[in-house]
């Protein structure tokens, strides 16, 4: 199966979300991956984190990250934000954002 992403573009990423906690007075602390659309491990570590108190702010590099579809989108945002406390911040807009070559 063909992964979703390089790693080359999860580095690429990384340091320009990284880049832009900094700037934002936030330490990036981990990036959650999800390696195919059949394994959703990183989402359940992101709810964990944020239950435990572990996080309260998500940096995501666009919307799309957190599915396909705009309404999936935007309901995964309220989710995290309503029933989890977090605030989301969202790096890029646009519908190819936070896509790297």
């Amino acid at each position: 199966m063909q992964p979703l992403v390089t790693e080359r573009q999860i580095e690429v990423l990384r340091r320009t979300m990284a880049a832009y906690a900094s700037l934002e007075g936030f330490v990036l602390t981990r990036v959650l991956v999800d390696r195919s659309f059949e394994h959703t491990t990183a989402l359940a570590e992101l709810l964990a984190a944020l239950d435990d108190g572990e996080a309260r702010h998500v940096l995501v590099p666009a919307l799309h990250h957190f599915g396909h579809f705009e309404g999936v989108q935007l309901a995964m945002k309220e989710l995290l934000e309503s029933q989890h406390g977090a605030r989301v911040l969202v790096l890029f807009s646009g519908p190819s954002a936070g896509v790297t070559p």
